[in-house]
């Protein structure tokens, strides 16, 4: 099992996305492995499509970079009472935002790939 790097909702499985986080940069200059759900990375495709500005926002939730522009990622946080969820917004920059389209495209080729075995 493994935690979404968004919502923190543990899962067997999370759709890899590779991100380019600052704060490793010097050790991993490609980039690094951020596990995301499927719900949250559906969440993202709907952001980058929306691109609404996440006001107020400091850092990057995935990959952690500042004084870039963020956009607003609206994710469902799990909760232990009703309505055992709550949404919560969070901010990815241009950069996220486009690994997750192609971890998106990468996902959907391989249910297709799969359709035809």
């Amino acid at each position: 099992m493994a935690d979404c790097e968004l919502c923190g909702v543990a899962r067997p499985t999370l759709c890899p996305v590779k991100v380019n986080d600052p704060g490793v940069e010097a050790a991993y200059p490609t980039g690094t492995w951020k596990g995301i759900n499927e719900e949250c990375l559906n969440s993202c495709h709907e952001a980058n499509l929306k691109r609404v500005p996440a006001n107020g926002a400091k850092k990057c939730d995935l990959c952690g970079i500042k004084n870039v522009p963020f956009f607003q990622v609206r994710t469902r946080v799990p909760m232990f009472q009703e309505p055992y969820h709550r949404e919560v917004d969070k901010a990815l920059c241009e950069s996220c935002l486009e690994a997750c389209e192609e971890t998106l495209r990468r996902r959907e080729a391989e249910k297709e790939e799969g359709h035809h075995h």
